[in-house]
């Protein structure tokens, strides 16, 4: 690699520091609680069981703090809406309504009872449902239909009602291809959703539909409220019969609005250059949620900084409209629930790893607390904090010299990114050397990766190896503006990003130039194999079920992100030059390293073909790589033993190709292989 403005570092082969932070125990916390709700004075959430083959288990707490399983063994609250899942269920007053991830039906279920989950639909293979939602007064559930009639794009969905009694079945809505939020008005009148088509993703344009509910529960003819081709209404609920909250981007940053139900413009509260709502990968996400006075509970924030805030829009002159709520935590996950004195959410930070807390709702006028009580059992293994990295907010400039191949020009701007050194109570680098780092790639790409308490990050930085975490152009919580810059783009701005902050490590004198890694999943592990094979910048990337060849993935993903990459490189076939110049696969000769490529073989957002066709360039190429296919997973690691083996799998990748090679011509890593099952014991 060459890096002609960086001292060169005397490196010796690279040992990982002892640590008690093990593959097992960060197996053990994978994942974060789900959505949450108040049920009287109980409170409701979902969580991920690693160690149960990955389930979601509904779970609630007892007013007296206990915590107990709601779904029964064998229940798995989770569905395939647009592949990702929406909202998985609703408690429904003396039980829940929910899918079920093995045959995707909707359930009734009583926990107070002794019967065992009632299916309300029936089998069939193509239908899913999902993004849940119960309407006030009726004995019925609204969701999300999705029916995939043939291949990938041939798919159908509707707003359907259910009734919890009989299951009959009836459509209320079908006007645009992607639909959610549907909710009903406070007087029974009209509902609401949020729709968009192709090409657009939710983070583009949708629209704010209102229309009259029929006397035959259907909806009728429907208005635009607000939402377009360039504005993204991403969450609206009713405040009351006459209008409607709704967190929407005309103004470049997705804000709190109130938006009349009939007629008259839409009024931003408490306006301001942070995001109150965030991309739609989950239908039924919430950012926000209507207390009974009128006022609303938001989350909000920019980057690494995010908070609870109360809004009120009817705050006196002199008077602000946001009064942020002291808690303790810096990122929450995006579901959030709330009632006239209290309200739940699920929060993390640096220190705090993500629990389910409630908090008091402070009357107007009143003086927010700042108590926490948290909730959730511990499922997160007891760790020193000894153990864990100090990590900083960091900026860099962003290169616009070209420096990647095939880059454009781009106006100054600045590149956001969190960096985490090695930490370990009883060792040290050794004094004149400078440690390893790897560059952290977000999926997405329109993602981004929070700040906090992450075991996985602690994982490596606790055996020596520094971690940046590198929320590129093209990332959420920075404005539209921002996250345009990838419009175009993707494979170069991404790229020359974490070659950016990878670059500006070394020449602060904290990273080693030849031993950097980069590795990411999904739309990271493009970003990992496009930044090992356009730029010399990198020894490894590692790629967790990563698009390799954006020509055959965009023919054959999943619906949902089929048209993504019309925004993201071009549409086909007029830009097909285009996505063969920013090909992995097509630049596997120029890598820079070697690669450990992993993927799930159930995959049906990133076809497992997408690795295997990097492992074999390659391997033609005579560039050494590693190739390990997991059966029963799907996109993204669910289970434990295979959070477990990727791990370990990955830190013995870097050990070897972060110890300098032996004699005359020698390369690191491990010599030419071919693709491998991996062992799940």
């Amino acid at each position: 690699m060459s890096h002609p403005s960086a001292a060169r570092t005397t490196t010796s082969a690279f040992r990982a520091w002892p640590s008690p932070i093990t593959a097992a125990a960060v197996a053990r916390q994978d994942g974060t609680p789900g959505w949450v709700s108040l049920v009287g004075d109980e409170v409701w959430w979902d969580e991920p069981r690693p160690h149960e083959a990955g389930r979601r288990c509904v779970v609630r707490a007892r007013p007296d703090g206990e915590v107990e399983d709601v779904l029964p063994a064998g229940f798995d609250a989770r569905n395939g809406l647009h592949e990702y899942g929406g909202r998985s269920w609703r408690p429904t007053g003396d039980g829940l309504v929910f899918t079920h991830w093995h045959d995707q039906r909707l359930y009734l279920h009583r926990p107070d009872g002794h019967d065992a989950p009632r299916p309300l639909t029936p089998t069939r293979k193509n239908v899913t449902y999902g993004d849940l939602y119960l309407p006030p007064s009726r004995d019925e559930v609204w969701a999300v239909r999705e029916t995939r009639l043939g291949g990938v794009r041939d798919v159908e969905r509707a707003l359907v009602a259910v009734s919890l009694g009989t299951g009959t079945e009836r459509t209320i809505a079908a006007t645009h291809r992607f639909m959610t939020c549907p909710r009903m008005s406070p007087d029974g009148r009209h509902l609401s959703w949020i729709g968009w088509n192709h090409p657009n993703m939710p983070w583009d344009g949708t629209e704010l539909c209102v229309a009259p509910l029929l006397a035959d529960g259907t909806a009728g003819v429907h208005g635009v409220r607000a939402g377009g081709p360039r504005e993204s209404v991403v969450q609206a609920e009713w405040r009351d019969a006459d209008g409607l909250w709704a967190v929407t981007d005309p103004d470049g940053w997705w804000n709190l609005h109130l938006v009349p139900a009939q007629e008259g413009p839409a009024r931003a509260v408490a306006p301001a250059e942070e995001e109150f709502g965030g991309a739609l990968w989950k239908p039924g996400t919430s950012w926000f949620a209507p207390l009974p006075d009128g006022r609303a509970v938001a989350i909000n924030g920019t980057g690494a900084g995010r908070r609870i805030s109360l809004v009120d829009p009817d705050a006196g002159p002199g008077t602000s409209a946001l009064t942020h709520l002291d808690l303790p935590y810096t990122d929450f996950v995006q579901s959030i629930d709330a009632d006239a004195g209290r309200l739940v959410a699920a929060g993390a930070a640096t220190t705090l790893p993500y629990a389910v807390f409630t908090a008091a709702v402070p009357a107007p006028g009143a003086v927010p607390g700042h108590e926490a009580r948290i909730l959730s059992a511990s499922y997160v293994p007891d760790v020193d904090p000894a153990w864990l990295p100090r990590p900083t907010t960091r900026t860099f400039p962003a290169d616009t010299t070209g420096s990647a191949r095939g880059r454009t020009g781009t106006d100054a701007l600045l590149v956001h990114a969190h960096t985490y050194p090695p930490a370990h109570p009883h060792h040290t680098t050794p004094d004149g050397e400078r440690p390893p780092w790897v560059i952290f790639v977000h999926g997405g790409p329109t993602g981004d990766y929070p700040m906090v308490y992450d075991l996985e990050i602690a994982y490596f930085t606790s055996r020596g190896i520094g971690v940046a975490t590198v929320d590129y152009g093209g990332s959420v919580g920075y404005g539209r503006a921002y996250r345009e810059r990838l419009n175009g783009a993707w494979g170069i701005v991404d790229v020359q990003d974490c070659v950016t902050v990878a670059r500006a490590l070394v020449a602060e004198g904290l990273a080693d130039p030849d031993r950097m890694a980069i590795r990411g999943g999904s739309a990271g592990g493009w970003t990992a194999l496009a930044a090992l094979t356009h730029t010399d910048a990198f020894a490894g990337a590692v790629s967790f079920y990563g698009i390799t060849d954006p020509v055959s993935w965009a023919d054959t993903t999943h619906d949902f992100e089929s048209r993504y990459l019309d925004g993201l490189i071009g549409p086909l076939p007029r830009s097909a030059a285009l996505y063969e110049q920013r090909s992995p696969v097509l630049a596997a000769s120029h890598a820079s390293g070697p690669a450990l490529l992993l993927h799930g073989l159930e995959d049906a957002i990133v076809d497992p073909a997408q690795s295997s066709a990097m492992a074999r360039a390659l391997r033609a190429a005579g560039i050494p790589y590693e190739h390990a296919e997991f059966p029963g997973e799907r996109h993204g690691w669910r289970r434990a033993e295979t959070i477990r083996s990727a791990l370990e799998a990955e830190i013995r990748f870097y050990e070897r190709i972060f110890t300098p090679p032996e004699g005359p011509g020698a390369s690191p890593g491990r010599p030419v292989g071919s693709p491998r099952t991996a062992d799940p014991s």
